[in-house]
């Protein structure tokens, strides 16, 4: 017999930017957390700045990848916070040149 497969929850486009709009946010607060814990080694360790800001990112990720089947505001928490990332990898690699 044929089964039928379970409907695909729609994502609404304005949830998917609303959660968008809070991973930039997000981004945002571990940046400036980031700033004063790179600060408390001295200026002579910059490359420190992305890395604290990539932890708080990739942590921050996988927390909110465990509702991105639930959740439309997940998925675009998602999308802000990997895009952040890949901003904070290449802010990283012009610190160590």
């Amino acid at each position: 017999m044929l089964e039928a497969e379970p409907e695909k929850p729609s994502r609404s486009t304005i949830q998917v930017f609303l959660g968008f709009l809070l991973g930039v946010l997000g981004s945002l607060v571990f940046l400036f957390f980031a700033i004063p814990l790179g600060g408390i080694f001295g200026s002579g360790h910059t490359w420190l700045f992305p890395v604290f800001n990539a932890i708080g990112l990739i942590v921050a990720i996988v927390i909110a990848l465990r509702e991105v089947r639930e959740s439309s505001y997940a998925l675009g928490f998602v999308i802000a916070l990997s895009l952040a990332l890949l901003l904070d990898g290449a802010c990283a690699v012009a610190f160590l040149k």
